[in-house]
């Protein structure tokens, strides 16, 4: 059975305006420049995706990469 567009777009997450970030809102945030948060992102560390030119990252996923980032830290200690 077809479900309903409805049913759709409960189902699909979109990603909101205020979730997309910036490179230099990423970098600003981590205090790093916007060359190295676009280094990471390209060398696929850091988690983005290119609107054209431009790296965009979505806030989630930029967390998340971090708490991971922390973790591994505390396991190495």
């Amino acid at each position: 059975m077809r479900q309903s567009n409805k049913e759709n777009k409960e189902e699909a997450k979109p990603l909101l305006a205020e979730n997309i970030l910036t490179a230099g809102e990423v970098a600003a945030y981590l205090r790093l420049t916007v060359s190295t948060v676009c280094k990471l992102a390209a060398s696929g560390e850091l988690p983005g995706f290119k609107i054209g030119k431009s790296w965009r990252f979505d806030r989630d996923e930029v967390m998340k990469r971090i708490d991971a980032a922390k973790k591994n830290k505390q396991n190495t200690v």
